[in-house]
């Protein structure tokens, strides 16, 4: 007995982190932080004074797999003479990040270059072809591509979705 016992917690254990690795997988970003920023707008302004500068007109910056778009970016970079490092993107107004399995839109995002870290901030929905979420700010870790819906200080903004949809959509 103490046998069969034995099998069905390891069995139990066994389905339930395959689940976890599972979800992790469905819900995670292709990231490469190695790869170099490439920039495509309409228009762009550098302050060498003020040690930042600004992009508009359908930005796209593409890292690897990974898409960030939005109608406006500021960003911020160092005071290196002999190689200025971008240090910071503030994107607004139609942000999508995105890659070849899974986008996230909201109305803001900051990515921190040195924390390889994007937050998207307000009206944020990640997709993917078998889930829907939605929430009010999500944390995208560049390093592993895992995503974190937070909910707000006061905890009244709170996550909402559909997991694991099948492929075919209601119409």
């Amino acid at each position: 007995m103490s046998l069969v016992r034995n099998y069905l917690i390891f069995f139990s254990v066994f389905i339930y982190f395959n689940n976890q690795l599972l979800a992790n997988e469905l819900m995670s970003f292709d990231t490469n932080i190695n790869a170099p920023l490439k920039v495509d707008a309409d228009k762009m302004y550098i302050d060498k004074i003020a040690l930042e500068g600004g992009l508009s007109g359908s930005v796209n910056i593409n890292q690897g797999p990974l898409n960030f778009k939005a109608d406006q970016m500021k960003f911020i970079f160092t005071n290196d003479v002999s190689l200025p490092l971008v240090t910071n993107l503030y994107a607004s107004n139609g942000v999508v990040i995105s890659n070849q399995d899974m986008t996230a839109t909201g109305n803001n995002a900051s990515y921190s270059v040195s924390s390889n870290e994007i937050i998207l901030l307000g009206n944020v929905i990640v997709e993917n072809n078998l889930t829907t979420l939605k929430g009010n700010k999500l944390l995208i870790d560049l390093e592993t591509g895992a995503i974190d819906f937070m909910a707000d200080d006061k905890q009244n903004n709170r996550i909402k979705g559909v997991l694991m949809q099948s492929e075919k959509k209601d119409e």
